[in-house]
């Protein structure tokens, strides 16, 4: 009698309070799936869902406790109907239950992390109940403002009267795809994908910051005319319209795409179609010469990533290493299209800038099913903003490199020391490397960072006492050698005795040791390697690596390193290392994206 007393109070509480929410749904960007399905949302969201999906004919599983027999008695008077069970009594038969009513046409509402936590976690055994019964699992997230949260191990839901409630739907899970990892952070994007739409913060962030956008929109436009008018039709969204539903990777720069080569093999190799986005123009050509479909990234503007996203129609992203552009992510993940991230980092700085816009910047990242950073700093530095990410290396280990073209050989002259290829090298470090270079025999390679440095790298090697020959004069053995061109740098570190990094002696944090430890070739980087702090100590414990301040100490460095004997792959432990432990981290975030896959 108490019970149904209880039961009816409740509803009427209920349906009082829920008629003054202010409902938001979201739903994913493939449409409903309006079959039988296996409704899963956390326990502490509950509530709201209970009355917002009134009279649907769904079935619900409540614990066979105390409470759960007054929570049994309000929802048969909301509508719906109920099985009892949980994981702690009646699990097992609750669970062959549910396997039949679905098998059957019935769709059932469940709470896998109930009745009593861990919160926010699948808990072992239910990801069987679709496989058994070939049923979808909707993922489903609730958040509302204002409200109250229960001091319960759940932090029990109760939007205030009048409160903004968001409901977000995600796109169904299938059956093969289903098990404990991929089920947990389907939810928890949904229930991040809620809280940011409810979140009046974050609104009001993304208001003022698309407004700025519209603002800025002629300026843009102005700057645009001095771009092709291929450029100009991609960067305002004009991509191919697709039928394919791709899968959408972005990097800004040619390093990046070249680091995301082995994601994209991966995916083909899965049957899945690819559109890949960048920012430069060496990477626009990039993706044209290894013939895959892409463009330039739109504009961060409302109506060029709203033209690119309904032309394209993406169904998953997955961004490299910095690429935090808010109106892009804002709109990907509003739309419910499923987000991920590789060789993500952040730099101390950027963690201060980020900071400025943290209720935004950190609910859209928490949308996205996975985030593999390529340190543990990174992961720190994330979780200062509230993110949660993992660390898994860079995925620059797993590509593999491209032998050097035999004809380079003859441009250069070896010196009594051998090669030194200095790649990416930045305005004060050539000075220092020719140094180096002219102490140890070295003939010297320089690749600078930017071209239009070119003739001042010329004048500071003439200074230097070299004679300096340009990579495009097609020289015939050159003491002194400045390339000119783009796309060689990754494989000219194969021809090469000892390299050396740039970025590091000045203030930058450095580029990536991995392209010439890929050819077995060691290097010497500067004191600034905070980009790559685990990669260069890594190879320095296996006397790969050597970092230096000066040309005194960088000369020692490269005595040292010249005079070790090693095997014919001295790169393979650490390198295999990391290959194998970023592809295991990899197949996971893909799966969690549903993303088919051979690895």
């Amino acid at each position: 009698m108490k019970a149904e007393t209880a039961g009816t109070a409740g509803r009427i509480i209920l349906n009082l309070l829920g008629r003054t929410w202010r409902v938001s749904r979201y739903r994913p960007s493939t449409g409903i799936w309006s079959k039988t399905a296996l409704y899963a949302l956390w326990h502490n969201a509950q509530l709201p869902l209970i009355y917002t999906h009134r009279k649907m004919n769904i079935r619900l599983l409540i614990s066979r406790s105390s409470d759960g027999e007054l929570v049994s008695e309000m929802c048969e008077r909301m509508g719906f109907q109920t099985v009892r069970g949980s994981s702690s009594k009646g699990g097992t038969s609750a669970a062959r239950e549910l396997v039949n009513l679905l098998a059957g046409g019935s769709s059932v509402a469940i709470t896998p992390d109930g009745p009593r936590g861990p919160a926010n976690m699948v808990k072992k055994g239910i990801s069987l109940i679709p496989r058994r019964a070939n049923i979808p699992v909707i993922p489903y997230g609730v958040s509302a403002f204002p409200t109250i949260r229960l001091k319960s191990w759940d932090r029990f839901m109760i939007p205030l009267p009048f409160a903004r409630l968001v409901i977000s739907e995600g796109k169904p899970v299938m059956p093969r795809h289903c098990n404990r990892e991929t089920l947990t952070a389907a939810i928890k994007a949904e229930s991040s994908r809620a809280a940011l739409g409810a979140s009046p913060m974050a609104s009001l962030m993304i208001s003022v910051i698309k407004a700025t956008a519209r603002i800025l929109t002629p300026l843009t436009e102005l700057v645009l005319l001095f771009r092709s008018k291929a450029e100009r039709k991609e960067r305002k969204g004009f991509v191919p319209v697709s039928s394919t539903r791709p899968v959408w990777l972005h990097g800004s720069s040619l390093g990046e795409l070249k680091g995301l080569l082995p994601i994209i093999e991966s995916i083909r190799a899965g049957g899945s179609h690819v559109f890949v986005t960048c920012s430069t123009v060496a990477a626009r050509e990039f993706i044209t010469v290894e013939d895959l479909n892409g463009a330039f990234q739109p504009l961060d503007t409302p109506g060029a990533v709203s033209r690119f996203l309904d032309r394209l129609q993406p169904s998953a992203l997955i961004l490299t290493e910095t690429e935090f552009w808010p109106v892009l992510l804002h709109e990907t993940v509003s739309r419910g299209i499923t987000a991920g991230m590789v060789n993500a980092r952040l730099s101390r700085k950027s963690v201060r800038g980020y900071g400025l816009i943290k209720p935004l910047f950190s609910k859209t990242l928490s949308c996205f099913r996975g985030i593999l950073t390529r340190s543990q700093e990174d992961t720190d530095r994330f979780r200062e903003l509230n993110v949660k990410t993992e660390p898994a290396g860079d995925g620059k280990t797993a590509v593999k490199p491209v032998k050097p073209d035999p004809a380079w050989k003859a441009k250069i002259a070896a010196g009594t020391g051998g090669i030194l290829v200095a790649g990416s090298t930045r305005k004060g470090e050539e000075a220092t490397i020719l140094e180096i270079a002219g102490r140890t025999g070295l003939t010297p390679v320089l690749v600078p960072r930017h071209e239009n440095r070119i003739g001042e790298v010329v004048q500071t090697a003439i200074n230097a006492g070299f004679k300096p020959d340009l990579w495009t004069d097609d020289p015939i053995g050159s003491s002194c050698l400045i390339v000119n061109v783009k796309g060689v740098l990754a494989s000219l570190y194969g021809l090469a005795d000892i390299a050396f990094v740039g970025g590091t002696l000045v203030p930058l944090g450095g580029h990536n040791i991995l392209e010439p430890l890929a050819h077995g070739i060691p290097v010497i980087v500067g004191p600034h390697y905070h980009h790559f702090t685990d990669v260069v100590k890594q190879a320095a414990q296996h006397d790969i690596c050597r970092v230096f301040a000066d040309s005194e100490e960088g000369t020692g460095a490269v005595e040292y390193l010249l005079s070790q004997e090693r095997e014919l792959h001295p790169e393979s432990t650490v390198l295999q290392m990391g290959r194998d432990a970023f592809l295991s981290k990899l197949k996971t975030l893909l799966q969690k994206m549903e993303i088919n896959n051979e690895i």
